[in-house]
């Protein structure tokens, strides 16, 4: 349930083309620290409960629309389809018919701000909904306020009207108090203010904006919250400023995981943490690592340099993960792992283990104290605690021609020699070993040692005798 005194909806207006992002892909759908634009601002309202959130959708409507139906806010929601894309008042007129039932406050943000927390947000409500305000808007003070519409206040310091930068005078583009395009909205008070938009613009598109001057013109009390943090309020119209805003995410995430976390990050300027990533105090990030996703590390770990980590992962504490490459799968404790190791496909690997270099573990269950030290793949496989793998043991999980992945067992303390091949399905029991070079198609009984190759055959004399072959080849 809502915290705030009268019910909240939610508006997200994600109908722009994001004509400068020179893209297919509709501006909102690309991604910031590998979530996308309008999921995080979904996260956001979701945190302030509102009782619906009504989105707004026009260019690549099925995209977006594909998108929410696989991905939904926790939050009950709907569509509309603005077209054509006549201006944000428009926008908001494609709601309108959804709301005849609703009165309380709409909370209207922009889809192309990523940083927007749930927290600015709440407090913006709750400073509207304090102050009995008809209409609140959310500024910000910015250096370079090119592009953006200025907010114009009064002697008295209230605000009268927000005017477009390609509609301002030379001395109102000399204001730095900006449009963040965020406002309360008391409805139905605000209803006929819709109505009333006109388009006499350069742009030819019906302004929210023009809903303040409505709204002052009538004596409605208007309030106004400035933004202290215009980093989090900047919008995203262009790869640019994809890409800034990506490292704003990147700085606002590795400050907080060290003044709030305890976490030692080594170079802030070349480690990419998203903000969902959960670590632990004294683990140190080393430089070059890139972790995205819903990722939780653990106390005292080690992690790089040149780590990836991906999607849904846990990571006990006091663990290692040197230059390897992680997607969702589950590490324990007292684990080291790497260099250039792959763990992926919801692998999990248990407490003291040891997975090095150039090991592949795919969809696999390892056992405590287990080491899989190098040069192995391990697909498809359960291995018990403290099992032994040689350099270079592969496990045949695939047959081709059916299309079929089996599974290998191997039983608690067993251990194959270097260059075996484990042709699935197979089951190495408890306590046996697998002689080096054996390539294993049956069950190894338990404390067994298999044994498949050829018999080796030592001839003597055979290289002399070679030699003097081709030297009388080479005379005659």
């Amino acid at each position: 349930m809502s915290t705030f005194p009268r019910p909240l909806r939610a508006v997200v207006l994600a109908a722009g083309q994001g004509k400068r992002m020179k893209s297919a892909l509709p501006k909102v759908l690309h991604p910031v620290l590998g979530r996308e634009i309008l999921a995080r601002i979904l996260d956001a309202l979701d945190h302030l409960n509102p009782e619906h959130i009504h989105i707004v959708t026009g260019h690549g409507a099925d995209q977006v629309n594909a998108f929410l139906t696989k991905f939904p806010p926790r939050t009950p929601w709907s569509t509309h389809l603005q077209e054509p894309q006549l201006g944000t008042g428009h926008a908001l007129t494609q709601v309108s018919p959804s709301l005849d039932s609703f009165t309380g406050t709409l909370l209207v943000v922009p889809a192309d701000s990523p940083l927007l927390s749930a927290n600015t947000l709440t407090t913006f409500v709750q400073q509207h909904s304090n102050e009995s305000c008809t209409l609140t808007l959310l500024s910000t003070m910015v250096d370079d306020p090119r592009n953006y519409g200025r907010i114009l206040r009064g002697s008295s310091g209230a605000v009268q009207a927000i005017v477009e930068d390609k509609d301002a005078s030379d001395e109102q583009r000399k204001i730095r108090e900006i449009n963040t395009a965020i406002y309360c909205l008391e409805w139905p008070a605000l209803k006929p203010g819709l109505s009333d938009l006109k388009n006499d613009n350069k742009q030819g598109e019906y302004y929210l904006t023009d809903l303040v001057a409505w709204s002052a013109a009538r004596e409605m009390k208007l309030g106004a919250t400035i933004a202290a943090d215009a980093d989090e309020v900047a919008g995203i119209n262009s790869r640019i400023e994809l890409a800034e805003s990506t490292r704003m995410m990147r700085d606002h995430t590795n400050r907080r995981l060290a003044l709030e976390s305890g976490v030692t990050i080594i170079d802030p300027q070349s480690t990419w943490i998203a903000p969902e990533v959960r670590i632990g105090r004294d683990t140190t990030v080393l430089p070059g690592c890139y972790l995205i996703g819903d990722i939780d590390i653990g106390e005292n770990c080690i992690i790089g340099p040149n780590t990836q980590i991906t999607g849904r992962c846990t990571i006990g504490s006091r663990t290692t993960i040197i230059q390897s490459h992680i997607t969702s799968s589950d590490i324990g404790s007292d684990t080291r792992i790497g260099p250039f190791a792959h763990i992926r496909d919801h692998a999990e690997i248990s407490d003291k283990c040891r997975i090095g270099n150039f090991v592949e573990v795919k969809k696999s269950q390892i056992g405590a104290s287990t080491n899989i030290s190098h040069l192995s793949y391990i697909g498809d496989a359960s291995l018990g605690s403290s099992v032994n793998i040689g350099a270079g043991t592969i496990t045949a999980n695939y047959d081709r021609i059916s299309g079929k992945k089996s599974r290998t067992i191997i039983g608690d303390g067993s251990s194959t020699g270097s260059n075996s091949v484990l042709v699935a399905p197979v089951v190495i029991g408890t306590d046996s070993m697998v002689a080096a070079a054996t390539v294993v198609t049956r069950d190894v009984p338990d404390g067994a040692l298999a044994v498949g190759r050829a018999r080796q055959e030592n001839k003597d004399k055979w290289v002399i005798s070679r030699r003097e072959r081709l030297r009388s080849e080479v005379c005659t």
